[in-house]
């Protein structure tokens, strides 16, 4: 696999007025093409900050981010949809946004939508859609700009039990179909043993890499059959083992 983003000595600090806060420490890690990466670790200890910095919506204090020209796309823990827009045009937002919203690129985000699911809602409007329709409209917008890396930050965290499940079969399908590479963060071990290639697991603040697990089930199906692999709780308990105890 090809090496899309290099991590290195990445720190952060804050400075408030009863003094420095150390965020992240010492981060290093690389991401390879077609990856899906998940970032677990306690309350706090710094893992949206990362994605942050990724996204370049907050600066790094020292370190170094390799991105070799490749381009990325963030997706929130909320679905952020604008109430006044349809499905399809709050698809297309960031292409409205960088200027390339053409006949192509829309018939592009149309066969996400589709793909996904919503075919028949795709001049609906928020207030008509469940939680779950909600986050497939905002994952598609993500994808739209065809970004080489997707952050998602806690995207299912919103959703009840077995919708999350399903979603996440969703999600999956639709990340391995785009070929996009994905750094997920997750407070749910479950959701990231059964999705992800490898998970990294981040200490309590100040943040810094504990273990790389790669996961290697016996066959790599959708999450909700990876979660029956004979291997599945194996590779449950070793990031468990390794998570600090006041992991939320």
């Amino acid at each position: 696999m090809n090496k899309i983003l290099t991590i290195k000595d990445l720190n952060k600090r804050f400075h408030t007025p009863e003094g420095e806060i150390e965020a992240i420490k010492n981060i290093s890690f690389d991401v390879y093409e077609n990856e899906i990466i998940g970032i677990v670790g306690s309350s706090g200890c710094g893992k949206s900050t990362l994605l942050n910095i990724l996204a370049e919506l907050e600066e790094k204090t020292e370190g170094e981010i390799i991105k070799n020209g490749h381009t990325f796309s963030y997706m929130l823990q909320s679905d952020a949809l604008l109430p006044w827009l349809n499905v399809l045009d709050n698809a297309c937002l960031g292409l409205e946004i960088k200027n390339i919203k053409t006949k192509e690129n829309i018939e592009y985000v149309k066969n996400l939508l589709i793909n996904f699911g919503l075919v028949q809602f795709l001049d609906a409007y928020p207030n008509s859609l469940s939680g779950g329709m909600k986050q497939r409209v905002a994952l598609v917008r993500t994808l739209a700009t065809k970004p080489d890396i997707i952050l998602l930050d806690e995207p299912l965290s919103a959703l009840d039990y077995v919708t999350r499940l399903t979603i996440s079969d969703d999600i999956y399908k639709l990340l391995k179909n785009t070929n996009v590479t994905t750094i997920l963060i997750s407070h749910d071990i479950a959701e990231c043993v059964s999705m992800c290639d490898r998970i990294i697991v981040l200490s309590k603040r100040p943040s810094l890499v504990k273990k790389i697990i790669k996961i290697n089930l016996k066959e790599k199906k959708l999450p909700s059959e990876n979660r029956k692999d004979e291997l599945f709780n194996h590779y449950y308990d070793l990031v468990w083992g390794d998570l600090d105890k006041n992991f939320t």
